[in-house]
């Protein structure tokens, strides 16, 4: 007996089911694929995907209960929740079980009361029947499995399993529904000797990096069966192209057939994926929120299949951010769950592990390995700061030796004599010019503050009386362009080095920025920033040692008062009683200071006690909080764009294009100006007195033009900015 239902226009609703079936071979995986789209068959739907209606019932909910009352004595009480909420949630996000003890106990269900009505229509076609091997629709069956969940509880391997279900189900859907195809991965291809005659033909010899390196390798060779693995060693030593090679040499070893490469912060995934694709031309996926999709033709059909393999994270080697793979192990929301199957037999680097969120450390602890252990990914976490976000990796990296041979740089403490912030301020600005002068004038110097207000009214006051030719300044509050180039000013050709100019930055400088100054200043913060700071001085080496000055907190604290109380208690008391510390010795500060914070910090979001209750939502919007994604002080808000403009184009193509190809173009035209857009505090615009436009349909804030707001040298102006320019006039 043939079936002739429809899943999407002129598409057998049995070939959608059976390619998905194919992608996996779990059993949970496979009865979750059969039963996803079961509710299709009703009447309403088939008319609806013919056209001949404008709108269907949903048919996620349905499908599930067919599934729990029709295979309810196959499956353990958790694996039985696992299927029926990937299920139940594959069209939206993954639902918390508060939510489905409701739907199944609640005699008013709206919801429920419409599964009733489906299924008996259901029962009513016989072809259906016989195909899924259904025949109940006893609805004491979902009642009874309301209460036989209310006590669950789940460990971490459960939550593990329930995400990966979905993501699997989500994902296999979604590709067919595009392709018409079950997705096999690409083979991997990228072979050592690509990376070996990179560096043979474009770097210059160094033996101190390449006995790091052997050393790595080597310590590898001896555990290779790990899932787990740290590299804890300074700025400069080349980490970037360390980890390539061991990533590639595992994949190769393990035949894993991805590699997924993550970093902090947006802003420098263009020069590491620059260096890859060096190794790798055409080889290297980019993915991040401002990523632009490159498509092969012009209709919709192109970018919506290159979109989704890009977003799914299905390429051999990806470069992405920590966002995007945390909230892939996080989110609830469908569009982040999507990638998180392809973690499976991958190898995932994460580079400055000191820059992830500190209210993750705790939950990163248990769910590291489990991870690894149920994906059959190898983890590698690198940093020179290396936080306690693991207990079961080994460390492959020489880290004492690597410290104590390095020394280029010794941190001491300067005391501004001030009584207010201006004051401070303008202490610290002279003590800076006092630099500048010493010696043959030709040193550079970086001066890194804690907030974008302290960095412009520092650069001013600066400004005021240097050759502004050779100031410079660094903050988010600048278009990413004119960051690349400040940074690419900076430098000496075909170098890192900086000679005779003066950077004051943010943090935005303390992870991927490869500079290096004579002289470092870094405002009182953790101890791991400072260290991250001091990395961009006498960066090489090749110097006499240098000095790194932490000075007092300018105005008020911005970072956690756990993070401060460390630092002070290892460093700032440290300073205050020696003369300094040498990078030689850092590394036991370090240590000392992650360990204390892994004592007294604690999980403050109750992500675990969420995992344990599988409240998906909550676990979802804690992430959320901590990355702010919904902060409610900072705004985006897109400059010297002018949507209206946009949104009249948008109305135009709305005329001759459908809701697919819309929604494609609007896509693309999002992603044509996604890098004029930056995060800019409310406070500043509530000081500045703008009234920002929004776009309903792009949902962004907008200012049509650029003078008297922005400039290339200083980024978004501030009033305080302003107020100072004024006064320097």
């Amino acid at each position: 007996m043939e079936l002739a239902y429809l899943s999407h226009p002129k598409k057998r609703l049995v070939d959608h089911i059976e390619r998905i079936v194919a992608f996996d071979t779990d059993e949970l995986f496979k009865t979750s694929a059969k039963f996803h789209d079961l509710g299709k068959v009703c009447d309403k739907f088939q008319r609806y995907i013919k056209k001949e209606i404008a709108s269907s019932d949903p048919h996620s909910a349905v499908s599930a209960i067919a599934f729990l009352i029709n295979r309810y004595d196959e499956f353990d009480s958790k694996s039985k929740l696992f299927i029926f909420n990937a299920i139940r949630s594959h069209h939206g996000s993954l639902a918390s079980k508060k939510y489905l003890i409701g739907m199944l106990l609640d005699d008013d269900s709206r919801e429920l009361r419409l599964c009733q009505e489906q299924l008996k229509e259901i029962l009513n076609k016989r072809d259906v029947c016989s195909y899924f091997e259904i025949d109940s629709d006893d609805m004491e069956i979902a009642l009874e499995f309301g209460f036989e969940i209310e006590d669950l509880r789940f460990d971490m391997d459960d939550y593990i399993t329930q995400k990966l279900l979905y993501s699997k189900l989500i994902f296999a859907d979604k590709y067919e529904a595009i392709t018409s195809h079950t997705f096999i991965p690409n083979d991997f291809n990228y072979p050592l000797t690509s990376l070996h005659t990179y560096k043979k033909d474009r770097l210059r010899f160094d033996s101190d990096r390449t006995e790091i390196a052997q050393t790595i390798l080597e310590n590898y060779q001896k555990n290779p069966n790990s899932h787990l693995y740290t590299l804890t060693a300074p700025t400069g030593i080349g980490k970037t192209l360390i980890s390539l090679e061991l990533a590639l040499k595992i994949a190769e070893k393990k035949g894993k057939n991805r590699v997924i490469y993550t970093i902090p912060f947006t802003s420098i995934i263009d020069q590491t994926a620059t260096i890859f694709d060096r190794i790798f031309p055409n080889q290297i996926t980019k993915h991040h929120h401002k990523v632009d999709f490159k498509e092969d033709g012009e209709n919709h059909y192109d970018y919506d299949r290159i979109k989704y393999l890009v977003e799914s994270w299905s390429h051999s080697f990806i470069v992405s951010t920590f966002y995007q793979l945390f909230f892939a192990i996080f989110s609830e929301n469908n569009s982040d769950n999507v990638k998180l199957q392809s973690l499976r037999n991958s190898v995932i680097v994460l580079d400055e592990v000191q820059a992830i969120p500190f209210e993750l450390w705790k939950v990163l602890q248990p769910l590291f390995d489990t991870l690894a252990k149920k994906l059959d990914a190898v983890f590698i976490l690198m940093s020179a700061t290396m936080p306690i976000v693991t207990n079961r990796a080994i460390e492959l990296a020489p880290k004492e030796q690597i410290f104590q041979n390095k020394n280029r740089y010794r941190i001491g403490y300067l005391r501004l004599e001030a009584e207010n912030e201006d004051e401070r301020l303008q202490v610290l600005s002279q003590q800076i010019l006092k630099m500048a002068k010493s010696g043959d004038g030709s040193s550079s110097i970086l001066c890194v503050v804690n907030t974008i207000k302290n960095s412009k009214l520092l650069y001013h006051l600066l400004a005021n009386v240097l050759d502004k030719t050779t100031l410079y300044v660094l903050n988010s509050y600048m278009l990413p362009k004119d960051r690349e180039a400040t940074i690419d000013a900076l430098r000496e050709p075909n170098s890192n080095r900086v000679k005779g100019k003066i950077l004051i930055s943010t943090q935005v400088i303390e992870a991927g920025v490869d500079l290096d100054f004579d002289i470092g200043l870094r405002e009182l913060s953790p101890l791991s920033s400072i260290v991250q700071t001091a990395g961009r001085v006498n960066r090489e080496g090749k110097r006499e040692q240098a000095e790194v000055l932490v000075f007092d907190t300018l105005g008020f604290q911005i970072y956690d008062s756990v993070l401060m109380n460390a630092t002070e208690h290892y460093l700032k008391e440290t300073l205050e009683r020696k003369e300094s510390i040498e990078e030689a010795n850092i590394l036991t500060y370090v240590e000392n200071f992650f360990k204390t914070l892994d004592i007294r910090l604690s999980d403050r979001k109750e992500i675990l006690k969420a995992i344990e209750n599988f409240d998906f939502h909550k676990i979802g919007q804690a992430v959320r909080e901590i990355f702010r994604t919904e902060s409610d002080y900072t705004v985006s808000i897109a400059l010297g764009i002018d949507l209206k403009d946009e949104e009249s184009k948008y109305f135009e193509k709305s005329q001759t294009l459908n809701q697919w190809e819309l929604k494609s173009y609007k896509e693309r035209r999002f992603k044509a100006f996604a890098s004029s857009i930056i995060n800019i505090k409310r406070k500043d615009l509530e000081m500045l007195g703008m009234n920002v436009q929004k776009s309903d349909i792009f949902g962004l804030y907008y200012v049509d033009y650029l003078d008297g707001i922005y400039d290339s040298k200083t980024g978004f102006l501030i009033a305080e900015e302003q107020e100072s320019l004024s006064a320097f006039d």
